[in-house]
């Protein structure tokens, strides 16, 4: 399926942490950088778009942790 590449890249880097949970705030310098201007919202913006292209097809590995981030899960 086609992903952004910033989609891409959250995907990438929550699947090389499986099971630990990560805040918008590690993705975000994770992906982005530090001086990303992109905020909270826009890291779950990212995820949501992600997630619903992934369901397309048939997976869903990414799950909220309420409060606290996101995680991959299969």
């Amino acid at each position: 399926m086609p992903l952004t590449p910033t989609e891409y890249a959250i995907c990438e880097y929550l699947a090389r942490h499986p099971g630990q949970v990560m805040s918008r705030a590690q993705i975000r310098e994770a992906v982005l950088g530090w001086e990303s201007d992109a905020d909270d919202a826009a890291i779950s913006m990212q995820v949501s778009r992600a997630r619903r292209k992934l369901s397309e097809a048939g997976a869903d590995p990414i799950a909220t942790v309420w409060g606290m981030g996101y995680k991959w899960q299969l």
